[in-house]
């Protein structure tokens, strides 16, 4: 299958975080310990629920990509990176089911690809419980279906991405050139269960442990290759960074693994600019750098920003520059491993 025209076409203003979802996958995951259905919810049918809470989107929001193409088309993007959403990642799961559930999923998220390369590429989601396993589904999604990246969620059953057994893993991704996408997904915890705290405190806290392990682990000195890009700004680990580089500094744990500090290994981290917050975009960008900053939806969920350009322009020390090399640059960069500038 196709990737559609080159992904390092210049000018091409992206969206690197939309969600798709083909109706089939539905009926795979109504079982075990996340169980995911459909409801009726505030009158709206056929929303989506996980355990009993509603994600925010309907079926048809999440597969009809007539209506994602409008929504590109009105929002002044160009392209979007098609992902599934995060209830889909099952790492508790035994492996053969989700597997079957990562081969629905990327054989539907490459057929989309292949119908309208102008406006989409794919990452490839995998079951990342099994590091053989999910080393053989990303080779397929690359080789087979012309699937462009690799989507993850932050928390594999309690264990983290970065762990050891995991880097053969990551290790693929990175000599393949392949970009990683970093999502969060509901982690329960009974002091969140309220107000929709595992969604507005729990992913972002969930991003930033699994970017804090990924550094101080020192994955990046193993991978230097590996670009990974989280969602959510990064979650609340842009605002811990100053934290972290003193802990290296004073204290011996932090230091076991890397011989640099934590801030050194920015460059091989994006953050999208998924804020609903221009103060907290500007910071972003100072503490990040442009180029390691880019454009995120969350299409088509109810916290998505629908104004995504517009909003980053009330980043008042932003420039014009700047906010360029988000749409247009950063992106291809994350994308690519080129750099344009």
């Amino acid at each position: 299958m196709s990737t559609g025209p080159d992904l390092d076409a210049p000018g091409v203003v992206w969206d690197v975080h939309a969600h798709y979802l083909p109706e089939s996958a539905i009926s795979l995951m109504g079982r075990g310990q996340v169980q995911v259905t459909t409801d009726t919810v505030n009158g709206i049918p056929e929303s989506i629920t996980v355990n009993g809470i509603a994600v925010g989107a309907t079926v048809q929001q999440l597969s009809d990509i007539e209506s994602i193409v409008a929504t590109t088309d009105r929002e002044g993007l160009d392209r979007r990176v098609l992902s599934p959403p995060p209830f889909t990642y099952r790492y508790w799961d035994n492996t053969e089911q989700s597997l079957e559930l990562a081969r629905v999923l990327n054989e539907a998220t490459a057929a989309v690809v292949e119908a309208r390369p102008d406006r989409f590429v794919g990452l490839a989601t995998v079951p990342l419980q099994d590091t053989e396993a999910a080393i053989g589904e990303l080779r397929r999604a690359r080789d087979e279906l012309g699937l462009v990246g690799i989507t993850l969620g932050t928390n594999v059953a309690g264990e983290n991405v970065s762990d050891e057994v995991r880097v053969p893993f990551l290790a693929e991704i990175a000599e393949s050139g392949m970009p990683l996408l970093i999502h969060p997904d509901f982690v329960p915890n009974p002091r969140l269960a309220g107000y929709y705290l595992i969604n507005v405190i729990g992913m972002p806290v969930d991003s930033a442990i699994t970017m804090a392990n990924m550094i101080f682990s020192g994955l990046f000195d193993q991978l230097p290759e590996l670009r990974v890009c989280f969602m959510h700004g990064g979650g609340i680990a842009p605002y811990l960074f100053g934290r972290w580089d003193k802990a290296w500094q004073v204290r011996p744990e932090a230091r076991l693994d890397i011989a640099r500090k934590p801030t050194d290994y920015l460059d091989n981290i994006y953050c999208d600019t998924l804020t609903h917050s221009p103060q907290t975009v500007s910071y972003l960008v100072d503490v990040m750098g442009e180029r390691n900053v880019v454009l995120g939806t969350d299409l088509p969920f109810d916290v998505e920003d629908d104004d995504p350009r517009g909003h980053v322009r009330k980043a008042s020390r932003l420039t014009d520059d700047q906010i360029e090399v988000i749409e247009t640059v950063s992106p291809v960069r994350w994308l690519t491993g080129k750099d344009q500038l």
